[in-house]
């Protein structure tokens, strides 16, 4: 599915106020052999000199549904290659809107570090 210049607009401002500390945010908006239309992605590097553990924060949408993923190496679509370091990590059910993907992929998030760490882990931290 494809956005208009304002609800893409509208959807980089919402991810970027979900996830501030991922940056260098950037889109497509097309319908090719990489991306299924819309798709938008940041990045989150703990240490930018390290070039293989970048992790990245995409959103894409599908003719009717929201989809948030985490990745390492580079942002989700369909191309990828464990060969190159890359990983498709956390990846939501479909849902109805962005803010719905935000919150089932923070969701996704806070489950990993739970079960990493043995405690409860806020989504508000």
């Amino acid at each position: 599915m494809l956005l208009t210049e304002r609800e893409i607009q509208q959807a980089i401002e919402q991810v970027k106020t979900a996830f501030p500390k991922f940056t260098d945010w950037e889109y497509t908006d097309e319908i090719d052999k990489e991306y299924i239309g819309f798709s938008l992605w940041g990045i989150f590097s703990p240490n930018p000199k390290d070039l293989y553990r970048h992790f990245f924060i995409t959103f894409d949408i599908d003719k009717n549904h929201w989809h948030g993923h985490v990745t390492m190496g580079k942002p989700s679509y369909f191309w990828t290659s464990t060969d190159l370091g890359d990983a498709d990590l956390l990846d939501t059910e479909p849902c109805k809107t962005l803010e719905d993907a935000i919150i089932a992929l923070k969701k996704e998030i806070a489950n990993l570090f739970e079960q990493l760490g043995g405690v409860p882990f806020g989504l508000n931290r």
